[in-house]
């Protein structure tokens, strides 16, 4: 691997150090290249909305609007040649928690994702999309 040089500041360098140590990084380089690979996939994503991608989408609705969650499955089953599993979980009384784990082509994700936001019932949509090697290949 080619070695790069960087210039930090103390108080940045003891915060590194430290999140290193914490999160149980093998090293700073390691922890320096994990955050390089993330800042890479934001940017590439914020390039195009193409590609072959993996995201996981996060719904929050309120648990006494009857339907939402047979709709939400219904939904799921549309679109089961991307959706690859699914997590529904309770928050209190008051609400419920719906976890997709998806893969295939940013725009048929974020066709999805537009679906779920347009329900009645549906309080927050929250997503984090990663490409996958291929997308990135293609971008480099």
């Amino acid at each position: 691997m080619p070695v790069v040089s960087i210039s930090l500041t103390r108080n940045l360098l003891r915060k590194l150090d430290e999140f290193v140590r914490k999160r149980g990084y093998s090293s700073r380089s390691e922890a320096i290249r994990d955050a390089v690979r993330d800042a890479l996939s934001e940017y590439e994503l914020s390039l195009f909305e193409r590609g072959k991608v993996t995201a996981t989408i996060t719904v929050i609705s309120m648990r006494e609007r009857h339907g939402v969650d047979e709709r939400l499955t219904r939904l799921r089953h549309q679109y089961d040649d991307i959706v690859s599993g699914n997590l529904h979980i309770h928050l209190g009384k008051d609400y419920c928690l719906e976890v997709f784990i998806t893969e295939g082509e940013a725009e048929d994700i974020l066709d999805f994702i537009g679906r779920i936001r347009a329900m009645r019932g549906i309080q927050r949509v929250k997503y984090t999309m990663v490409p996958l090697a291929e997308t990135i290949e293609h971008l480099l």
